[in-house]
This record gives C-alpha cells, structure tokens and sequence, in this order.
C-alpha cells in the first residue's frame, strides 16, 4: 500500500548503515496501542507489508510472508498469550470446556483493553528501509488506534531494537556512553508522558553507573567485564535503553545468573531503546522524528575524541552527582551533537 504523501520526514540515517563483517544494520520495531480489534490491526500490516494474516489465538495474530518475514500483533501481557490463566483456574479446581474457555478469553480481552496494550512487534529490517513503518503508523492512526494520551491509564511506548555495526565491547560501550550523556535530552525532545515518568518500565540508570561509564577512563577490557559492570548496577530490564537482550545474546548464562526478570528476556544482537512515548492517534506524530533522536546517538557512539570531551565536561557540571540531570547540562547536549 503506498501512501508517499504522508511521508513528510524522512529517515535519517546514522554514519554507519552497514555491520563491520558486511550487510546492513537491522532494527526491529514495537508500536504499543489500544483501540482497534487484533485483526484489524494485523490486517493494517498486511495492506502495508504483504503477506497473510494468521490468527493464532484471541491473543496473537501473525503477518506471515511479509517483504520482511513475519509480523506479530499481541496483547502485550505474557500471562494472557501463555493462557496462564488456564493453569491458576486448574490450581483452584476449574477446567474449563473449549466453549466456556472462548468465553473466558473474551471477557478477559474486553477487560485487558483498557489496561493492556496491543503492540505490533515487526521484525529486524534494513535500517535504510524504515520508511514504510511510517505509512503502517498512518494507516493504524485512521483505523483508530489510540496512543498514549488516550488515556491516563497508558504508558504505552515506542521501541527500536537497534543492531549496532559490531559486538565488541569498544563499539558497545561507545553507544552506552554516548546514551548516558544525551539522556536528559533525548527525554525532553521526546516529551515523555507522565504516565511513563511514573511506570518502573523506563527507570533512569543509577548515578554511580553513569558516572563510572561516561568517564574517558572507562574502557572495558572484554565484553565481559563490559556485562558484569552492567549487571552489578542494572540487574534488570527496566532501563530506557534496555542491554539484556545484546547482553545475553553474547553470553546468555552469564545475563541469566544474575538478571531479574529472566523470562521476559529475549536475547537478540540489538539494544533495545524503550524511551519514546507511541502517540499513534495524534496526526502530526511520527516516528521517522523519534527516530532522528536517536541517529544523534548512534553517531555520537563512535566520535572517541567528542564522547571523551563531553564526559569530562558532564563528571565537572555542578549539582552532578546528587542533582544528575540538571539544566546547565541539558542545554549543552544539542551544542556538543551540532543540533542547537
């Protein structure tokens, strides 16, 4: 389905849009909305992407075949998608019929609607070939998808999962260093809703950790050390930037032993950015804007003399450590990344 006219921004695309050992960087997208009927939704992909919706449950539903492999539309609640609930009623004594199991399910979904997100999950493309996400943003803001304003029941998110050109601990700790020093103004550039300020989902990394990473001294010897030091401070997946599933896609037993949340954990070569609020429903959003905020990012990550120079700036900024993310810092970022 073309829908050019709606693409008034463009991608802009980081420095580096190839991987070291050749072919494109990927990134995986995540669009959190309520709203709309799951078919109707997987139906939307379908019209933009190709390929055949397949409806797995009440719960899931799968875009097959797509120009980019395949698609998921879910409730965004692993105890609904696992039919959890089938082995708590079993627990106290209730087995339920197909019939009255459809029943359940129904009233739960009706119920989950307002509390639950949808969330279309697409699969790792081209970085170069991001475009067409904006049309599917388009095509669900038309049919209805509400975002998150809608509600002040919402956090619903936005969410890249970025493949960076290597998986050497130089390159990864380049892009934590690089995250960490843009913080405060990727938080306000994005407008963060309240709902998601208050949601643990997006917890801001601890103080001592940002001090120990954007320190020039900070060069880890392996990915290892690079894990472990993660680990001690952020044994959890509830940062804006979310490392488990680069981490544990390196080494998934070393993640694992100490994690929280293991079973939610997804190992994959890619960081996981969780900051951006989904403001599916409002005409002017998209999400070729968030993502140009995070491109600044990505190619700060690898400019080794600019990341030295603003993390010495950053550990002398008063009011740091106590009062982190004061404002004399935040309006030096769009300077130091040539964006004032």
């Amino acid at each position: 389905m073309a829908m050019q006219e709606e693409r008034d921004m463009p991608f802009t695309m980081p420095s580096v849009t190839n991987k070291s050992a050749g072919g494109p960087r990927h990134v995986g997208l995540e669009l959190e909305f309520a709203g709309m009927d799951i078919r109707d939704a997987a139906r939307a992909v379908a019209d933009v992407f190709g390929g055949e919706v397949r409806e797995v449950d009440t719960f899931i539903c799968t875009v097959e075949g797509t120009t980019h492999g395949n698609f998921s539309v879910e409730l965004d609640s692993s105890l609904l998608r696992s039919k959890g609930y089938l082995k708590i009623l079993h627990e106290i004594g209730i087995d339920l019929s197909d019939a009255n199991e459809k029943r359940i399910e129904r009233i739960l979904l009706d119920v989950a609607d307002e509390l639950i997100p949808y969330e279309v999950v697409a699969p790792p493309v081209p970085m170069t070939e991001l475009a067409p996400m904006d049309d599917l943003r388009e095509l669900l803001r038309r049919r209805k998808a509400k975002g998150t304003r809608a509600s002040i029941l919402y956090a619903f998110s936005m969410q890249f999962n970025v493949e960076p050109p290597d998986l050497t601990a130089p390159t990864l700790a380049g892009f934590l260093k690089a995250f960490l020093l843009c913080y405060p103004w990727l938080r306000e550039a994005s407008g963060l809703d309240m709902t998601r300020i208050l949601s643990p989902f997006i917890d801001k990394f601890p103080s001592d950790y940002v001090k120990l990473v954007v320190d020039p001294a900070y060069q880890p010897c392996d990915e290892a050390a690079l894990i472990d030091d993660y680990l001690d401070h952020n044994p959890t997946r509830n940062r804006p930037l979310d490392c488990m599933p680069i981490f544990a896609h390196l080494d998934r037993d070393r993640v694992m032993a100490r994690a929280n949340e293991k079973h939610l954990i997804k190992p994959r070569p890619a960081f996981h950015y969780r900051l951006p609020n989904c403001l599916i429903d409002e005409p002017a959003w998209r999400i070729a804007r968030e993502w140009d905020l995070w491109v600044a990012v990505d190619d700060l990550s690898r400019d080794a003399d600019t990341l030295a120079a603003m993390g010495e700036d950053f550990l002398n900024t008063p009011g740091f450590p106590l009062d982190l993310f004061t404002d004399s810092w935040k309006e030096k970022i769009p300077r130091w990344l040539d964006r004032s």
